[in-house]
């Protein structure tokens, strides 16, 4: 009899199965608990405004390293394996008429931040956020965690900068998860404050849910970073 053939496995499982081969059971399991039971998290909205911004000096780079601008789908570049998984979403995000910026190597997109050139509206979060003329509103912002550590991500954010600005886009903003403080580190560096506004993010049972506050003075580490 011949041998039998492993069907191919599904993106899904494939994620399951690498995250199992590189976590382990236990953060595996603890991520799906998350992901699916319960999970909350505080993230500060920041913002950039151009008497604020801090250009900086230029840094060594890998000589791989390139950038392409996606407005529409057939403007997508190949994506890597990490991002994969993500093309029918960043499609639909061209489609409602969402900008990318992305970062290569060797042609393929190993990192992304995506843009809202008017009102957001998450339907899945529940979130809105309005977004005024010449402002932008910045979301999904990733770098591959293979190659965190080559130098991506600051000409990464000066290219995103400098093509908004040649956009004519004057405010820029999104958000910053609290715990994560090289994100808070990187957007400082090129003048990003807090602006009195936070947003928990909960899961329950699956279910997306986000409520928004606002607060006086600085809840993340940005004053200390911009020293």
């Amino acid at each position: 009899m011949p041998a039998e053939v492993a069907a191919p496995r599904s993106g899904r499982m494939a994620r399951i199965v690498e995250r199992l081969r590189d976590r382990g059971v236990v953060a595996t399991l603890r991520k799906a608990f998350a992901d699916k039971v319960f999970r909350h998290s505080t993230s500060v909205m920041i913002e950039l405004r151009p008497e604020w911004h801090q250009p900086g000096r230029n840094e060594i780079r890998p000589d791989w390293l390139s950038f392409a601008v996606a407005r529409q789908p057939a403007d997508l570049p190949p994506l890597c394996d990490w991002m994969a998984w993500r093309r029918g979403d960043f499609r639909d995000m061209l489609n409602e008429g969402k900008v990318g910026i992305l970062a290569l190597r060797d042609g393929m997109a190993v990192g992304c931040a995506w843009f809202s050139l008017s009102d957001h509206r998450d339907t899945r979060s529940r979130e809105f956020y309005a977004v005024g003329p010449n402002e932008a509103y910045h979301y999904c912002w990733m770098i591959d965690p293979a190659l965190r550590r080559s130098n991506i991500a600051l000409p990464f954010g000066r290219f995103m900068l400098k093509t908004l600005s040649e956009m004519g886009i004057g405010r820029r903003f999104g958000l910053v998860d609290r715990a994560n403080r090289t994100s808070y580190v990187l957007q400082a560096r090129f003048g990003y404050r807090e602006c009195g506004i936070k947003v928990m993010h909960y899961v329950i049972f699956g279910s997306r849910w986000t409520r928004i506050a606002r607060y006086q003075g600085v809840l993340g580490p940005l004053a200390r970073a911009a020293r």
